[in-house]
């Protein structure tokens, strides 16, 4: 195998057609030089350069050799750049999950943008997951981050979880119902209303929320139909089915027939970003990094670093 150091050193003499400013560019003596050139001369079974006393130029074989050389050298840069890119995780690929609420919220779209800005040598693929799902496809490494909503429960072991942003909870009614023209409405007040959810697993955490407000209001929620996706869910509404509680990201999705009234109390969801605690990618604390600045920036929260968030024992 050709020794790259020796294809440098052609090179460099072949660029200077000088052997002693060669070895001067190269730090170098000159006989250590000669004797390099030599030796890739003697492994190739041509002779590179014609010497005299006065000049030195490339033989015809030596001037095609160099056009390889320089493709060998060139790739080889090109390889060192890219190994540097993949080590500090400027380069490479990313699987991220989101559940079907989170694109509305403006935190996702600020994150996904200007991370995309700052590293455009990383390939962002997306795609949409529950959230009890998110954690069996992070931890099975088919995704990289996943962008969701806090659990009551603590994150499983093996997941690093960052929270970005605290989402008040609203009611979306029909707009033809008796709560629509409030201006804010007490959780109580839905009692005898019939409860649009997800399924079961599909959105846990929303869920979850309404069942600790039924909770703490003492009332046994009464559900509705059920939707997987949260367009349709609003669409329910509309259709008169029932009623929903939302983050209040999702009242950017207008429809005829619904209104999004406030909560009144601190009734809020906390949106989450999670990865693997252990063998992330480079790319995913990268990522991660990110997000903690610049939800750090926005919100002037004090989060703590990627680095140092552990999954619970």
């Amino acid at each position: 195998m050709l020794d790259l150091r020796r294809l440098r050193y052609f090179v460099t003499v072949a660029d200077e057609l000088h052997f002693g400013r060669a070895a001067q560019r190269l730090h170098i003596a000159q006989p250590p030089l000669t004797r390099h050139i030599a030796a890739l001369e003697a492994e190739l079974g041509i002779r590179l350069f014609e010497r005299s006393t006065r000049a030195v130029t490339l033989t015809p074989e030596g001037a095609q050799f160099l056009e390889h050389a320089r493709h060998v050298l060139d790739a080889v840069g090109s390889a060192q750049s890219s190994a540097r890119q993949l080590a500090s995780g400027a380069a490479g690929r990313l699987a991220i999950g989101y559940t079907s609420s989170i694109p509305m919220s403006r935190v996702f779209s600020e994150i996904v943008r200007e991370f995309s800005r700052q590293s455009p040598e990383v390939e962002l693929g997306f795609r949409e997951v529950a959230s009890a799902e998110q954690y069996r496809q992070i931890e099975a490494g088919v995704l990289d981050i996943a962008f969701g909503w806090a659990a009551p429960e603590p994150a499983p072991r093996g997941i690093a979880q960052l929270g970005l942003a605290r989402e008040p909870l609203v009611a979306a009614v029909p707009s033809g119902s008796r709560h629509a023209a409030r201006e804010a409405i007490a959780f109580d007040a839905l009692a005898h209303e019939a409860f649009i959810v997800y399924p079961p697993g599909q959105g846990s955490a929303l869920n979850a929320a309404l069942y600790q407000l039924c909770a703490s209001a003492g009332l046994a929620p009464r559900l509705g139909p059920t939707a997987t996706q949260v367009a349709t869910l609003v669409a329910l509404v509309a259709a008169e089915r029932g009623v929903a509680i939302v983050p209040v990201s999702v009242t950017a999705l207008q429809m005829p027939g619904v209104r999004y009234v406030p909560l009144s109390g601190a009734h809020a969801l906390e949106q989450t970003l999670i990865w693997r605690a252990q063998n992330a990618s480079r790319c995913a604390l990268r990522f991660a990094e990110f997000a903690r600045v610049t939800t750090q920036q926005t919100n002037g929260a004090q989060c703590p670093h990627p680095e140092n968030i552990r999954s619970p024992k």
